[in-house]
């Protein structure tokens, strides 16, 4: 298992404070990654490193908008300065809610395209200096798979997402000589606090159609993407780049 192995890497995770991106964060920190975990919302931050940190894994919180240049800049500044290194970038910070396209405003158009895309390009463009100085680097860009089909309410996320997924593909062309793969998984429903699946709080009949029609027959977990990540984030993943993974369940083929 040594392919997989994280020893001494270092991470960046945005919206890595909740969620998938917390998941994803505990499945690096298990293979041995230090992870800086980063969001605008501090206590959430605070609360997430605690949970990590319980667990004997090595974690910074990073409060920034990575919407904001000069954010991100310190946020990769302050990981570098903490742990000496980074050589991982995982792109995971969005908002999603549904608008009907007639009714969607330019600043909410603007507002997703800047959280869901700029961000993912800041962010790459900050931590490649960093890459370099490691002598290689890997990028994650968690996409979305509705990219795959049309959502008449979800054309400003769909717009961005599926911009996502064509700079990853440009990302791995330009930076492939720099031994940076450059990479996009695309999960389907996922519980979250985006996207709460059970409890108080769930998005209602959609997830028990989602369920019926997917392959697996349930909706997504957190950790159903450590696995993923892991292979993207280590050397087992040195021959793959520029790949757009849909990791849904089966839920396009399934007819959604």
């Amino acid at each position: 298992m040594k392919l997989f192995d994280l020893t001494g890497k270092v991470a960046i995770v945005t919206g890595g404070n909740g969620g998938l991106g917390l998941g994803i964060a505990k499945g690096l920190a298990s293979e041995g990654c230090a992870v800086a975990l980063v969001g605008r919302n501090q206590t959430k931050i605070d609360a997430a490193v605690a949970e990590m940190t319980e667990l004997g894994y090595k974690a910074l919180g990073v409060q920034a908008d990575v919407s904001k240049e000069d954010d991100v800049n310190r946020m990769v500044k302050e990981t570098a300065d903490h742990f000496g290194r980074v050589d991982i970038l995982v792109n995971n910070a969005a908002i999603s809610w549904g608008v009907a396209p007639e009714k969607l405003t330019l600043e909410q158009w603007d507002e997703f395209i800047a959280i869901d895309l700029t961000s993912c390009f800041l962010c790459s463009k900050a931590c490649y200096p960093e890459f370099i100085k490691a002598g290689g680097g890997k990028i994650i860009n968690i996409g979305s798979a509705i990219t795959q089909k049309g959502y008449g309410k979800l054309v400003h996320y769909a717009a961005a997402k599926g911009g996502m997924d064509h700079m990853t593909q440009s990302l791995a062309r330009a930076w492939g000589k720099d031994n940076i793969q450059v990479n996009a998984v695309l999960p389907g429903l996922v519980h979250s606090e985006m996207m709460p699946c059970f409890g108080p709080n769930k998005i209602g009949p959609l997830v028990d159609y989602i369920v019926k029609k997917s392959p697996v027959q349930r909706f997504g977990m957190p950790d159903d993407f450590e696995g993923i990540s892991i292979l993207l984030a280590s050397d087992a993943s040195s021959f793959i780049t520029g790949s757009i993974i849909v990791a849904d369940g089966g839920m396009t083929v399934g007819g959604l």
